[in-house]
């Protein structure tokens, strides 16, 4: 028998032995070729089996957030009577200083 044909043998004896009522010794008692000593260590692994389980989805349980954009704008906008200048925050100086100058000169 191999590893994976053990290991469904034994879950469906660890659902029979949950659905019996009985406790460990009893029903140990009535199964043939099996001791106690193997059912606590398939029920020890299949516990501990479910531990892992229950620990990955806890832990894998990631929740997806929308979290807002906030643009931060240090864009200046001049108004002079009909005049409107918009400044994007990333102008150079020198840029700056030429559209100054033409305005005054204007």
């Amino acid at each position: 028998m191999n590893r994976k044909e053990k290991y469904h043998l034994w879950k469906n004896r660890m659902e029979d032995f949950e659905a019996s009522g009985d406790t460990i010794h009893e029903w140990v008692a009535k199964q043939e070729e099996i001791t106690e000593y193997q059912f606590h260590y398939w029920r020890k692994k299949f516990k501990s089996e479910t531990n892992s389980q229950s620990n990955n989805q806890i832990n894998s349980g990631w929740t997806s957030l929308d979290v807002p954009t906030f643009t931060t704008n240090t864009a200046i906008e001049l108004r002079l009577d009909d005049l409107s200048v918009y400044i994007p925050e990333d102008v150079s100086e020198e840029h700056l200083c030429r559209v100054l100058r033409v305005l005054r000169n204007g």
